[in-house]
Formats: structure tokens, sequence, C-alpha cells
């Protein structure tokens, strides 16, 4: 089987010193950010770095810190959702797994590294399994590759791309060699669409990513809603714009949209504490607490005799 080829890091750097607000705090870069461009500020908030904030994450900057401490003071149970919807995923990864046989995942938003790891999800069901995960923070990238690249060479690989620009992000060498021997793969969009607006026309950058997949595969969709507590909604929205993140909660209507050309698997596009639960989901959970549609569809039928998932 071919092996993921991932781009060489660059040498470490020597720490440079950079200004990242307006009273030009001095603060010196990390060495581990080969990826950083100047200008850039070090201590903004990113949705990925909030996230792992929220789910007991040490990792995150002062200013994901300060969205995460925020949003589970105004929303009780905020952080409880974000693992509702994680959980999701990962269930969801397991039955693909297991009963598609998908060896090869394309996580897209990979965000900081969370335990478990979605590779140890998708190889402790089958170790033959390969991961690239695909992030544009050059934080989180420098992260994913210190942590988890060396661990399993050929069968993990982290590379920079957006969902903005999904041919970029096609042509990069890792999902190359991933897509490489033209088995289905599973692509996994956990949040990235709810931070792209309509004006971006998210619809179509999710069907220009699922053309360039192999006939067969699998899209594992999450998005956050308004639809069960529109007020809880208005205050996060305000809290994300604050730190200059423009978040964008749909209905059900819009986010069954972006799958209108696949076939969805039982049980639908449902609130993700209903997508079949098992021992370790968040019954207790409701949908308003949730607030996030999931989903699993395919891109197109497979051949007679292939398994599926009812």
């Amino acid at each position: 089987m071919a092996t993921l080829q991932e781009p060489q890091s660059p040498p470490q750097a020597r720490r440079r010193l950079v200004t990242t607000d307006a009273a030009h705090t001095a603060v010196l870069a990390p060495a581990y950010l080969h990826d950083w461009e100047p200008g850039a500020p070090l201590d903004r908030a990113l949705p990925g770095r909030i996230d792992h904030q929220l789910l007991g994450g040490k990792d995150g900057l002062r200013g994901d810190r300060t969205a995460a401490e925020q949003l589970s003071a105004a929303v009780p149970g905020f952080a409880e959702s974000v693992r509702a919807r994680r959980r999701f995923v990962e269930r969801a990864l397991c039955r693909l797994v297991r009963e598609e046989h998908i060896r090869e995942v394309l996580v897209l938003g990979a965000g900081l590294p969370s335990l478990p790891h979605l590779h140890e999800v998708v190889q402790a069901e089958d170790p033959r399994g390969r991961v690239v995960y695909v992030d544009h923070d050059p934080i989180v990238l420098s992260h994913l590759r210190a942590k988890l690249t060396c661990q399993l060479p050929g069968r993990l690989a982290v590379v920079r791309g957006h969902l903005r620009d999904p041919q970029q992000l096609l042509d990069s060498g890792a999902v190359r060699s991933l897509l490489a021997a033209g088995q289905p793969v599973a692509l996994v969009l956990e949040s990235a669409l709810e931070f792209i607006s309509d004006e971006e026309d998210p619809r179509l950058l999710v069907a220009e990513l699922m053309k360039g997949l192999p006939r067969g595969s699998w899209l594992v969709l999450l998005h956050a809603t308004a639809d069960f507590a529109p007020s809880s909604w208005q205050t996060i929205t305000e809290i994300y714009r604050s730190h200059g993140i423009k978040i964008y909660p749909r209905s059900l209507e819009q986010i069954a949209a972006f799958m209108d050309r696949m076939l969805l698997a039982a049980p639908g596009l449902v609130a993700v504490n209903q997508w079949y639960l098992d021992e370790r989901a968040l019954a207790e959970l409701g949908d308003a607490a949730v607030s996030r549609y999931g989903a699993i569809a395919r891109l197109s039928v497979p051949a007679a005799g292939a398994g599926g998932v009812a």
C-alpha cells in the first residue's frame, strides 16, 4: 500500500520578535511556528483552538482561553456540546470503517490534538487505516506535526489547506497519496462549514471537494444550528464575533442542501445526540444543548454486492 507523502518541515528557526496587538505588545514567536506569517497575530482566538480549550486541552493561546471561558459562562453545557460533536464523528468513523471498509480518511479543520485522536479511532477498527489532517492555522499545524506525525509514518500526515480552496487542498502531496489507490475516502467536515458565509457559497465548496474524491466516498458532516435554541445562539454568535470570528448557524433545510446530490445514510440528518447513541454518547443532552445536526452521506451508490450502512 502506498504511504502518505508529507512535505518536510523546514529546520528549526530562531525565535523572532513580533507584535500582536494594537498596543504593540512584544511577543516571541516560538521556533516551532515555521508556518507563521509576518503580521499574523499569535494570540487571536481561532475556532479549532477554542474547541481544544473547551475539550479540556492546554495548548490554546490567551485569546482561545478567554473565548472558551466566555462561551462556557454564557451558555452552560457548551463544552459538553463540543464533546457530543466529537463523539458523533468517532461513531460515524467507526461505522464507516467497520461496515463500509473505509481505510482512507481526510479530516478538514483538524484543530489542536484532542483525545482520542481520530486516527486512533480509525486504526482501532482497521490498523491499515490512513488519515490526513488538514488545517490552515500555523499553530495547529505545528502542534499536529510535533505530536502526531512521528507516531505512524506512512499512515498519518498533516497538510496546510482550507475549505475555501478545494483544488489547492486536493492537489497537495499527502492528499494525492491518499487518493492514489482510487478507494473510497471519508471526508470529515466537523465544523468547518459553519464559519463559511453564504456569499462564499459553501454548497459549491463541498461539491468541488466531493467531486475530487473517488466514487463511493463518504461525507461526515456536522453543522451548528439555532433551530433549537435561537437566543443562546445569538449570544454564542456575539461572543465569537467579539473575537473576530464570524459563525453562521444554519437551519435543517440549509444544511441538508449541502448533501442534496448524495445518498444519506440512516437515520439521516439529525441532532448529533440522536445519531446511533452508544455507551459513550451523551444521551442526557437534549437537542437544544447540542444544537448541531450531523449526518453521513455517500457520494454515489457503490457497485452491486458492496456493503452498505442502512
